[in-house]
Order: structure tokens, then sequence, then C-alpha cells
């Protein structure tokens, strides 16, 4: 399975959109564009944006044996939708 995902085209003002959004839901995403996400359950991410490129990459870099990351990417791809919105 995948331990990580790259999202293309993400304007700087879509990736703050969406930090904030995660911080309504009680998600807290570190300042900086290059940051580890402690997410429920024990799961972390790491994600990096690189601001020229318009990309952002999320990494899976810890994780409970008990969850699969096929349901950790589920996850993050409903979150990641809040990107591309109009």
């Amino acid at each position: 399975m995948v331990d990580h995902k790259e999202f293309k085209n993400i304007s700087r003002e879509r990736l703050t959109g969406v930090r904030t959004s995660l911080a309504k839901q009680g998600i807290a995403i570190p300042n900086g564009d290059d940051v580890e996400v402690a997410g429920p359950l024990g799961v972390k991410l790491r994600a990096i944006y690189d601001e020229p490129k318009k990309t952002l990459r999320l990494e899976i870099i810890d994780k409970p044996i008990f969850i699969p990351k096929s349901q950790i990417w589920k996850v993050v791809d409903r979150g990641a939708a809040g990107l591309y919105d109009n």
C-alpha cells in the first residue's frame, strides 16, 4: 500500500483554508511547509508543501498496526477534497 500521496495545483490560500477547516475539527496542523501532523488514534503524517511547484505531499510516518493504510487514505482523500473546492 502507498505510504505517500501528492496533490497538485494547490495554492497557498487553499492550503491555509484547509488548515483552518481542520483546526475547527480539532486537528491542529503546525505552521510551516514541512510539518508532522498528529491525527486521531496515533496516526502521524508528514505534510510537505512546495509553494513554487504548488504541490502538497502527505506521507504516513507512523500508525497503529490495527489501522490499515487504506483507511487512512480514505480519510485523507475526504479532507483533501477541500483543496479543490471552488
